[in-house]
């Protein structure tokens, strides 16, 4: 069977409604790659993140805030004596505590 041809106005009408279907068929298939490469690149940037981000340091590593706050006033005066190239005593500004920053 032989189809029948359409009169003009019809035959115009078929040819713009096929190319708006195709057209917002594009537009769809576009904003559906977009999103897809959207989210991969973010997935990889949060894999990327979360390998490069150090993890927490162990309990020894961390310093306890609470003996710097206990510690006694006397241990954070600095010590008094210049140094110098002839300076030899090791012993003479020690004060027996703990200076604050020796606590790490």
């Amino acid at each position: 069977m032989q189809m029948a041809e359409l009169p003009d106005d019809l035959d115009r009408l078929g040819r713009a409604l096929t190319h708006a279907a195709a057209h917002a068929a594009a537009r769809r298939d576009l904003r559906a790659d977009r999103r897809r490469r959207l989210v991969g690149c973010l997935l990889a940037g949060l894999l990327v993140f979360a390998t490069a981000t150090p993890s927490s340091l162990g309990p020894a590593e961390r310093p306890d805030f609470l003996q710097l706050t206990i510690a006694p006033a006397a241990a954070s005066v600095p010590c008094d004596i210049p140094r110098g190239q002839r300076f030899h005593s090791m012993q003479a500004c020690a004060t027996g505590d703990p200076q604050p920053q020796a606590a790490r």
